[in-house]
């Protein structure tokens, strides 16, 4: 069975060294591009369909956005109502839960306009204005893309819900005052022909599929990146144990075992299995060949991750071996399995 631990542990994490990153970026005021407005729902059914294969493939939206209590069939590789209701526990900063993007008027989306939802995925703010928590990384989505996902959300039945956020103060402040809204890192594009070339795979690792968020070190106090890209490392605490992060860069050992093809049945195997893991394999499995070989060749391009000290990984730190859940029945796991 799936187990949500991880990613409530991963996303409390993110949200807190969010306010970090706030806190070093002050209160300046940011300015958001006006491209709200020309992106727009669309009825062209290939234009939806691309939506629906993004939205329950490489964007693994039902991961959160899913009803959780119809997780094993996702697992299986249905699709589920998007009226969300998971609810990540943050600790002290109260808790948050993922919002219902189903057409419903109150609760959901279908009041709201596309220009809101646009601005939502690229810039990662609400409907009211404020900065969303940071658990999403499509800000440099294509046009193309981002008007594909709005297309298909529009086409969702309406799923009634009432789950309200339950934040503390504390968490209440870090919404309103620290959050900084999300902000494209390249410039934009209006649309990108999936191909197995090494540029898709970037786009698909580091933005729609959003390989790059768990597999590259962050830096516990802000959140920022600053472990070798994909190079793997960082672990994720659940309730059976630790799961540590696999380097996929070449000389991490999992990408060095695997061709092309290989590397495509990976995911059409681990699709087929309830995996309890952090990699939203059921998701991930619906990519076609074509994304599959992109990311695969981008990965090839990689310079080989540097650990910590500087040299790489050894064998025992890398590859395959980080893909098995390292159980933690004492606290020297925890600290070998972070080693």
């Amino acid at each position: 069975m799936y187990s949500f631990t991880q990613r409530t542990r991963c996303c409390r994490w993110l949200f807190a060294t969010s306010i970090g990153i706030g806190i070093l970026a002050g209160c300046a005021s940011l300015e958001l591009h006006e491209d709200n407005d020309e992106i727009r729902a669309s009825t062209n059914p290939d234009l939806i369909a691309r939506g629906r294969h993004l939205v329950h493939g490489p964007g693994h939206c039902a991961y959160c956005h899913g009803n959780p209590d119809r997780d094993a069939e996702m697992r299986a590789g249905q699709e589920i109502p998007l009226s969300g209701g998971r609810v990540f526990d943050l600790g002290l900063l109260g808790s948050l839960v993922a919002p219902n993007i189903t057409s419903e008027p109150v609760s959901g989306i279908g009041n709201l306009s596309d220009g809101t939802l646009v601005r939502s995925l690229r810039y990662g703010v609400s409907r009211d204005g404020r900065p969303l928590a940071p658990f999403m990384a499509f800000a440099d989505l294509t046009d193309r893309d981002l008007q594909a996902i709005i297309s298909f959300l529009r086409t969702l039945p309406p799923v009634p819900a009432d789950d309200q956020h339950d934040l503390s103060p504390l968490g209440a402040l870090a919404v309103r005052v620290l959050l900084r809204p999300q902000m494209p890192t390249s410039p934009l594009r209006a649309d990108m022909e999936p191909e197995p070339t090494a540029e898709y795979g970037r786009y698909l690792a580091h933005t729609v599929a959003n390989c790059n968020g768990c597999h590259t070190r962050r830096s516990k106090l802000t959140g920022a990146f600053v472990g070798s890209p994909l190079g793997g490392g960082m672990v994720m605490e659940a309730d059976s144990g630790s799961f540590v992060v696999p380097d996929i860069t070449p000389g991490g050992g999992l990408l060095d075992h695997l061709t092309q093809s290989g590397f495509v049945g990976l995911f059409r195997a681990k699709g087929r299995v309830a995996i309890e893991s952090p990699m939203p394999w059921s998701a991930f499995s619906r990519m076609s060949d074509t994304e599959l070989k992109a990311i695969f060749a981008y990965l090839r391009t990689l310079p080989p991750a540097q650990n910590v000290a500087g040299g790489s990984h050894t064998p025992e730190q890398s590859g395959e071996t980080q893909m098995v859940r390292r159980r933690a029945p004492d606290p020297s796991a925890d600290q070998h399995a972070s080693n």
